[in-house]
Formats: structure tokens, C-alpha cells, sequence
């Protein structure tokens, strides 16, 4: 069974292709300038991605920023 992660990685790329293709009556048409805006895309997607996952090791292992005027936590 897929994950959250996983499902909501499938619709997001999903939602990109059918955002830059061209629907046809055979599926998709893809341009030169789609594929390179959907490549685009898919990189921000991906940088998104990642910069989520640092925060979110980051939050786990007990780094998450303090609201502004609160001293940091000591363990």
C-alpha cells in the first residue's frame, strides 16, 4: 500500500504533466518549451521536497526554530 508520501507524489507530478502537455484524442502532446517548463516544475517539486524533509529531520531531532523573543530550548 502506497504512502502519503507517495500518493501525493504521484498527484502533484500528475498535475504538472497535464499542466504543460496538450491533451490529444492519443494521450498527451508535450512541446519543447512544455518540456522544458515541466521540467522546470518538476525540479522546483523536487527542491520543495527536499527543503521539507530538512525541516522536517530537523524539527524531529529537536532544531525547530523558537518564536522570536523565546530562548532556546536546553535538553
Amino acid at each position: 500500500m502506497a504512502g502519503a508520501f507517495e500518493v501525493a507524489t504521484r498527484a502533484a507530478i500528475e498535475e504538472l504533466i497535464q499542466m504543460h502537455a496538450q491533451p490529444s484524442k492519443f494521450g498527451y502532446i508535450l512541446t519543447h518549451e512544455g518540456a522544458r517548463s515541466l521540467t522546470d516544475s518538476i525540479y522546483d517539486l523536487l527542491l520543495t521536497s527536499r527543503s521539507l524533509k530538512s525541516a522536517g529531520d530537523k524539527f524531529m531531532s529537536g532544531g525547530a526554530p523558537q518564536p522570536k523573543g523565546q530562548p532556546p530550548r536546553v535538553r
